[in-house]
């Protein structure tokens, strides 16, 4: 899930964050549950406004419904994309 950065509320616990350069050439930051592991977000250096919450983060996850597939270039053929979708198959941006 893409949300605008002052929208995203960290309820609890710490993230630790693993920062890479991603395919634009500018940083990605993965944000993981420093006690557990589990990923929550990633920053986008591309994209400095918004946060990208890992939806299975999230306490109810069904609140939300998709509004475009992306990364469709690397998916697996079993991979099920959500039917009435844009699909990207990358990043937009």
């Amino acid at each position: 899930m893409i949300v605008p950065k002052p929208a995203f509320r960290l309820t609890k616990g710490e993230i630790k964050y693993h920062t890479v350069v991603g395919e634009s050439g500018k940083t990605v930051g993965r944000g993981f549950c420093a006690g557990c592991g589990s990923p929550i977000t990633s920053q986008l250096g591309a994209m400095p406004d918004v946060m990208v919450v890992k939806a299975g983060s999230l306490d109810d996850p069904a609140r939300f419904k998709p509004t475009m597939n992306i990364f469709t270039s690397s998916a697996p053929p079993w991979a099920t994309l959500a039917p009435g979708l844009k699909n990207f198959p990358k990043m937009p941006g």
